[in-house]
């Protein structure tokens, strides 16, 4: 699903409960909080520790983080 498609915007209103009353500039100010946090090599880092430490890998949730941005960011 393409972000800022009719479709996605459908999910983030879903997902966030716009039907409440909303708060101005609020998916702006989540897209900003996630992409502070949002950072691949910090994710990679924490996938190579866990390999030298015999830890099972994991599937990476910043390209999914990313999408959820980049939705709530066509989106405001």
């Amino acid at each position: 699903m393409v972000a800022g498609s009719p479709a996605a915007e459908r999910l983030v209103a879903d997902l966030l409960d716009d039907g409440r009353a909303a708060i101005p500039d609020r998916r702006a100010v989540l897209a900003d909080r996630l992409a502070t946090f949002t950072d691949a090599r910090v994710e990679r880092y924490w996938q190579l520790l866990g390999m030298l430490h015999g830890r099972p890998t994991f599937e990476p949730s910043v390209p999914a983080v990313q999408w959820w941005i980049a939705a709530l960011r066509a989106a405001s």
